[in-house]
């Protein structure tokens, strides 16, 4: 373009334009043009040069009288952004800017001399509203205005002329900071002793009062991103409130902690009917097109998260993210009426309603008592305090393992606000041996864990801690369920008990889970009966006996759940062939009894898919058989003698075995043709309803034919032509037979 002139004229305007490239937004991590957003034309930085021998001195005093007014000391310089050129309709609707730059904590705009009407800008936070015109009567001046860059700002739409703006970030360097707020002595005494009354209700729980909360969260005015969140870049009141709990909390024995509280929300909407464009509200950095089509209904889900963790003395906090309670925020309303930062709806889809996605962000001083780190650390739940306890043991061990050590008590005292506050849901096999946890939300921990007991059971058997074992496994009985990958940390665990204590333990486990997890309570019987019972047996008797009382039998007696539906695990052949030796090895009264139940029920304990496969496994697992084990070898010994001796020989004619339940004119046409022996083929022309229903017969019935359909004239026909599948099976199966046959009669051999 070259030199401009000012005051700007309309025809350089035009030519700046043209040299000009729509001006983005930031919508989430995406960038987007949308002129029904943001109308304005920028030139970037690079491009643009400003001369004169009195610019550094004029932009220089600009600058130190933003920096006055906003309250900043130390070095504040400004970087050129873009220069912003708005014409006729030119806007942007409500946003706040994205720190772009390391140190930059405000924006400042220069309004170059140019005819031009409306195009105010518009300055918000909380309640307080600044609406500037940087229009100059004098064509020869400029007009300048300085905002936090945490403040929602628009720009008007401009209703005559161009507007021409230079746009700058104040960037704050070396240790300069806000202004240092007056001392409070006296209110930080009077602040101290609220606290210290916190604590010690913390500290005595038993009152009949409603337990305190076990942190604060005292929400920040300003907004913060996580590059400008420090104690020595609060702003205004924050900085005042932050300087007196700086002095407050070391006097009542607290930890004070400054971090970013996200709230995230999802839930129902419903159409408001109005379709007109929503260009009146702007989240942060994203525009929701059409929102006021939509509001929010009901909120269905939420969760509360702190992170981001900041240390008065500007060391690094490593906590993880950390649930917040509703109680925990200080003041209580402090979360009423907040303007979301993001906020999506989407339309309704198929048997979807209407829905909305929201988040918001608040900057928070956090207190705790110091005395209840643990406690406050076991609120970001097992993904984070599983890793720290197995560290306080590791550090124990290395530091000698003396029984006396402050890592051992601080250890134990964790497993306690653990078990305390384990999440209630059912064990599932091998989740935390993986040492994960999931969440498909933010904050969804308890409800999204891999529970299991494996991991927290091998750390306490480390520390050797019986009292919060004994507490874990009764924990794990109250779950109903465990895994079978937990049962050699649960035997590890036992290893520290007597074995008449660690036999009750044991049969506390069988009693609770016999009915959901009786695979493995099977492997758990069968390790311990092999392992640490194995000079003392007759311990394991009632254990052995709740299993074998659990086994599934008449429909009329079997367990049920609350509501009357029959509850428990299907068993396997596994699992049976672990309860066989664990009876064998235990009490063969009770063994006999056991493989007289399974046997008298094949309809739970099928011969084919837990009776063959259970005695195939006792071989593989070695040792002589019992009363459980030789009963159920025999019998499935006795099951495929009796299939191998059947005949086994191909059709002679086209005869073919079936099964037709079915009594319709087709089907009965169907039964009539599998019984022939000269026909080969039939073929069905009929309406598509009767092939379907004739084909899910065929199917059923497992009958002995090849199915396709002609799709010659109409209707279609279904064209059947008998094979010999059946014979293919049995020739199959006697081959699968005689090779179990082999196994299980070198077991009996053996």
């Amino acid at each position: 373009v070259g030199p401009i002139a000012l005051p700007l004229l309309p025809a350089q305007a035009e030519l700046l334009i043209e040299s000009a490239s729509r001006a983005p937004y930031g919508r989430g991590s995406d960038t987007i043009v949308d002129t029904k957003v943001r109308r304005t034309w920028q030139i970037e930085a690079g491009q643009v040069c400003i001369g004169g021998k009195h610019w550094p001195k004029t932009l220089g005093g600009i600058v130190k009288q933003a920096a006055d007014g906003l309250g900043v000391t130390g070095e504040v310089t400004a970087e050129l952004y873009k220069l912003l050129v708005y014409d006729k309709g030119g806007f942007f609707v409500s946003h706040r800017d994205t720190e772009k730059a390391p140190g930059m904590f405000a924006t400042l705009v220069l309004a170059l001399p140019s005819q031009s009407q409306g195009g105010e800008l518009v300055v918000r936070h909380k309640e307080r509203e600044a609406r500037l015109d940087l229009a100059c009567d004098e064509p020869s001046e400029i007009a300048f205005a300085a905002f936090y860059a945490d403040c929602v700002h628009e720009v008007l739409p401009v209703t005559a002329g161009y507007r021409v703006t230079l746009v700058f970030n104040l960037l704050r360097g070396g240790k300069g900071g806000a202004p240092t707020p007056p001392a409070y002595d006296a209110q930080a005494g009077q602040v101290a002793t609220l606290l210290r009354e916190w604590a010690e209700a913390k500290a005595t729980p038993g009152s009949d009062a409603a337990a305190p909360p076990e942190k604060l969260a005292y929400l920040l005015e300003h907004a913060y991103t996580p590059a400008e969140l420090a104690f020595d870049k609060l702003k205004g009141a924050d900085a005042a409130v932050a300087r007196l709990l700086v002095a407050a909390a070391p006097q009542a024995a607290c930890d004070l902690h400054l971090a970013l509280l996200t709230v995230w929300e999802s839930g129902a909407a419903e159409h408001t009917g109005d379709n007109r464009r929503y260009r009146g509200k702007w989240h942060g950095s994203d525009m929701e097109e059409d929102a006021a089509e939509f509001e929010v209904a009901e909120i269905f889900e939420h969760s509360r998260m702190l992170s981001e963790w900041r240390r008065p003395d500007g060391m690094p906090a490593a906590f993880a993210e950390l649930p917040i309670e509703e109680d925990e925020v200080a003041p209580p309303d402090g979360l009423d009426d907040m303007e979301p930062d993001e906020e999506h709806f989407h339309e309704a889809t198929g048997n979807e309603g209407a829905s909305f996605e929201r988040t918001y962000a608040r900057a928070a001083l956090v207190l705790w008592p110091s005395a209840r780190i643990l406690a406050v650390l076991n609120q970001a739940g097992l993904a984070a305090t599983l890793p720290h306890l197995d560290k306080l043991a590791e550090q124990w061990i290395a530091g000698g393992a003396a029984a006396n050590s402050p890592l051992k008590a601080q250890a134990r005292e964790l497993a306690g606000h653990m078990l305390a506050n384990w999440p209630v849901q059912p064990w599932t096999s091998g989740g935390w041996n993986a040492g994960e946890a999931t969440g498909d939300k933010p904050g969804d921990n308890a409800a999204g864990n891999k529970l299991g007991i494996a991991r927290f059971l091998a750390v306490l058997t480390k520390l050797g801690d019986r009292d919060n074992i004994a507490a874990a496994l009764d924990r794990l009985m109250t779950q109903e369920g465990h895994g079978r990958a937990d049962n050699a940390a649960i035997l590890g665990s036992l290893a520290l008990f007597p074995a008449e204590r660690a036999a009750e333990l044991l049969k506390a486990v069988m009693l609770a889970n016999s009915v959901n997890a009786s695979g493995a309570c099977g492997g758990l019987l069968r390790r311990a009966s092999a392992g640490m019972f194995a000079q003392q047996p007759e311990l394991l008797c009632e254990a052995a006996a709740a299993l074998v009382a659990a086994l599934p039998g008449d429909p009329a007696s079997s367990p049920k759940d609350q509501w009357g539906r029959p509850r428990g695990e299907k068993p396997d052949a596994e699992f049976i062939a672990d309860l066989s030796i664990a009876a064998d090895r235990t009490d063969a009264g009770l063994a006999t009894r056991m493989a007289r139940h399974v046997l008298a029920w094949p309809r739970h304990f099928d011969p084919d898919a837990v009776l063959v496969p259970a005695a195939k496994r006792l071989s593989t697992l070695g040792g002589s058989l019992g009363p459980a084990g030789g009963a159920l070898t025999a019998a499935a010994t006795a099951h495929l003698k009796t299939r191998i001796a059947l005949p086994l020989e191909a059709p002679r004619d086209w005869a073919r075995p079936f099964n037709i339940a079915c009594k319709c004119s087709h089907c009965a046409e169907l039964a009539v043709f599998l019984a022939d022996p000269l026909r080969e083929s039939w073929t069905l022309r009929a309406a598509q309803q009767h092939r379907s229903h004739v084909e899910a017969e065929i199917r059923r019935a497992h009958a002995d034919l090849d199915l396709r359909t002609e799709r010659k004239g109409s209707p279609h026909s279904l064209i059947c032509k008998k094979n010999q599948a059946s014979h293919d099976r049995r020739v199959k199966q006697r081959s699968r037979d005689l090779a179990d046959l082999a196994v299980l009669s070198a077991t009996a051999s053996g």
